[in-house]
């Protein structure tokens, strides 16, 4: 397959808007959700050291991954789909009904067997087109060139039966064809019915995925990922692990907005992609922002060569930690409150040359509004913020 075939298979099937998806489906959140994912996924291939990906936002379903932006050699088709509670039926998937276990008939000679099966109708299969499976899978097949694989994902999961027994429900990832055999008939029936005198459908390329992803904290996995991999390539801005995911959205969200017709596939790539380039520029862009964890350092040897001491000094390092941990998980409403608090102060009070005389007349009146909290804790969040008002003012 040539590299220009490859692209402009691409091309065609996102210029076609039966097999895009806007706005998510599931209202703000669920838009949010498929970002969000979007982020944790493109964290996850750059720690498995892939030399090159693309993700192309509602251009083939929620999101194409490609395995790279100017030669591409295969794809995978992503259905994001949040759920707040319960699990995926059948219907909804597939837009079938879920075939039953068949009931067994006596015999006069006391033997048993299973009754035939009931053979579906091509009314069976009307609702196939729009549901969730059904789309995924007319999507691969619109590919001609590109090899491509399809995933249903959600942070909710399925309960449908495996042939080798058990459930969907404990066994993710799987694909379709491991799916107990009345399911798997069913599907095979319904998705041909998609394309009448087609080649037999292939459930092997179309997975069940869940992603551990909790709708109400939507942040925490793609922040926890963002957290391993900045320890292991630059330590020093660990601590900016929640900006940079929170960044990372920013930069998507624009691109799950635009829907015009691409005339290149570079045009494609500029107005709906985000490549593993575009990753590397945002992570290398952590390394021109002032290393917050050694200003904090400067600020405690000032402080403590200014005479505050050194147990003080260890309290405030420990509290620090602290703070820094719930900042990564979102925060409180109250470490919110003393964040916003501290921020009006500084502006009304910029630091002077020294240090020790600015920390303690914001301590003196933080201690009047956070009388619940410890003078340590107070302190550790008010450096915090001034140093992060001096790294970025606005």
């Amino acid at each position: 397959m040539s590299i220009t075939s490859g692209a402009a298979d691409l091309l065609s099937v996102a210029n076609n808007p039966k097999y895009s998806e806007s706005g998510g489906g599931h209202g703000a959140k669920g838009v949010d959700f498929s970002r969000i994912w979007a982020v944790f996924r493109m964290i996850e291939l750059e720690k498995a050291n892939e030399p090159d990906f693309l993700l192309l936002f509602e251009s083939v379903q929620d999101v194409a991954e490609l395995d790279s932006a100017t030669a591409p050699t295969r794809v995978k088709v992503y259905q994001v789909k949040k759920k707040d509670s319960g699990t995926w039926t059948w219907s909804v998937l597939t837009g079938t009904v879920e075939p039953k276990a068949r009931p067994v008939i006596s015999t006069k000679a006391t033997k048993t067997k299973a009754s035939p099966p009931k053979l579906p109708k091509v009314s069976d299969f009307k609702k196939v087109p729009e549901s969730v499976l059904g789309k995924l899978h007319l999507s691969l097949n619109a590919f001609t060139a590109l090899p491509v694989e399809g995933i249903f994902l959600s942070n909710q999961g399925c309960d449908f039966p495996l042939k080798t027994g058990g459930s969907t429900a404990t066994t993710m990832p799987c694909s379709l064809a491991d799916l107990a055999a009345e399911h798997v008939q069913l599907l095979t029936d319904a998705f041909a019915s998609l394309s009448p005198g087609g080649p037999l459908p292939d459930l092997t390329r179309v997975r069940l995925q869940k992603a551990a992803i909790h709708p109400d904290n939507l942040n925490a996995p793609a922040i926890e990922a963002a957290l391993d991999l900045l320890n292991e390539r630059s330590p020093e801005h660990a601590g900016q692990a929640k900006a940079f995911v929170e960044s990372l959205v920013m930069k998507i969200s624009p691109l799950t907005r635009r829907t015009d017709t691409c005339l290149s596939f570079d045009e494609l790539i500029k107005e709906r992609g985000f490549s593993r380039g575009s990753f590397i520029a945002a992570l290398a862009a952590l390394e021109t922002v002032p290393d917050r964890h050694a200003l904090f350092n400067d600020w405690m040897g000032q402080l403590q060569a200014e005479g505050l001491d050194f147990m003080t000094i260890s309290s405030v390092r420990i509290a620090a930690t602290r703070a820094q941990q719930d900042r990564l998980t979102g925060g409180s409403d109250a470490s919110r409150e003393i964040d916003d608090f501290s921020d009006a102060w500084i502006a009304a009070n910029p630091p002077t040359s020294k240090l020790r005389p600015f920390v303690e007349a914001a301590l003196a009146e933080l201690k009047v509004q956070f009388s619940a909290h410890r003078d340590n804790d107070l302190i550790a969040r008010f450096v915090m913020r001034a140093i992060t008002k001096c790294v970025d003012p606005n």
